[in-house]
């Protein structure tokens, strides 16, 4: 079978192709179901496999749609490495979580965010503490979430966008925007203010399948920023530190930080892992993006803000909400054999690794 027939057309497509994947390996799923419905009333869900013994200490956890839409990409990497059998060559002692869709809803909807309009990744905060302010954010959201979709709309964005960039940079500009904020319900990057579904349901899962692990291989996998196909590894270690030098040991020269400002991404406030160490803090975890490169920066930009313009202010069945449907799909997900074949390939030499690696920790 080739790598494509491991990716799906839609979030149902991709839930039937990862049950199966999970029967045909023997594996026993455990659902959680989300309350809300899909686009065509279809039923909702996390799923969840572990792989070896419940005894195991040692744990490497992959985690899927924490973006939604991204799923597209994450689903294709568990269902094809569940189809390789590489699962099979797990080191004694250790065992393996795979979380099939944590943003069921987002990836559904062909959305980013829970059904909340938030980013779960900004969504781990401690939320009886006051939250991160980001006025870069608050001077942009008038442009970012405009009345209309038009070229007069966009074109005062693109200056008001220029204008920050000359005077800040233009990772400023991504770090205004991307980081996280919690001002502007019906802006993009927000974090909200309570623990989404999501949120809840992933920890639920940890306290289920992960509790008894000591050592544990976080990943996560991502799309949207980088070289198209190419698969960035990215922690929130410093260099230096004994984090970073355990996660370079691991996985080799191509690391890099959001931290030290010399990854693709922004450094980010509330995100996934913060969970992780959290629910076990007797754990030693490493944690992990695989973030896959698509397209630049201003078009993966550009289908988020428009996105998030049709789902509070335009009409999804219309022509222009198809439109704007269809490019955050391809933005997240470019349905390209050879990009589908890339990111299987790399996701599957950093699952090696990380089986290895945790097993001699």
């Amino acid at each position: 079978m080739g790598t494509a027939n491991h990716f799906a057309r839609d979030y149902a497509d991709a839930r039937r192709k990862f049950l199966a994947a999970a029967k045909g390996a023997g594996l026993k799923v455990a659902s959680y179901a989300n309350p809300n419905k899909g686009p065509a009333g279809e039923d909702l869900f996390t799923d969840v496999v572990r792989i070896g013994s419940p005894a195991a200490k040692r744990l490497v956890l992959v985690n899927s749609a924490t973006h939604g839409v991204e799923g597209f990409c994450g689903s294709g990497i568990i269902v094809s490495w569940l189809r390789s059998g590489q699962w099979k060559s797990l080191p004694r002692g250790v065992a393996m979580v795979l979380v099939h869709a944590i943003n069921p809803h987002g990836f559904a909807w062909l959305r980013r965010v829970t059904e909340d309009n938030v980013d779960l990744n900004r969504n781990f905060q401690d939320f009886s503490k006051p939250l991160p302010v980001n006025a870069p954010y608050d001077e942009l959201h008038p442009v970012i979430l405009s009345e209309r979709w038009d070229e007069a709309a966009a074109a005062e964005r693109g200056r008001m966008f220029d204008a920050f960039r000359q005077r800040h940079g233009a990772m400023a500009l991504q770090g205004a925007i991307g980081s996280g904020q919690y001002r502007h319900a019906d802006g993009v990057f927000y974090g909200g203010t309570r623990p989404t579904w999501s949120n809840q349901t992933f920890r639920a899962i940890l306290g289920k399948f992960a509790v008894k692990a000591r050592d544990v291989a976080f990943i996560d996998l991502h799309t949207g920023l980088g070289p198209y196909g190419y698969g960035e590894l990215i922690c929130h270690a410093m260099p230096g530190t004994e984090e970073w030098t355990e996660l370079q040991a691991w996985y080799g020269e191509g690391l890099t930080s959001a931290e030290a400002g010399n990854s693709s991404s922004a450094k980010l406030t509330g995100f996934i892992r913060k969970a992780v160490k959290e629910a076990l803090p007797e754990a030693r975890v490493r944690a992990l993006a695989i973030e896959y490169g698509t397209f630049a920066m201003p078009a993966t930009l550009g289908a988020l803000i428009a996105d998030n313009w049709l789902h509070l202010k335009g009409d999804l069945a219309s022509p222009l909400g198809k439109r704007i449907k269809a490019e955050i799909r391809r933005t997240f997900y470019p349905d390209e054999d050879d990009w589908k074949e890339m990111v299987a390939l790399r996701a599957h030499q950093i699952m090696r690794r990380a089986m290895r690696s945790v097993a001699e920790a």
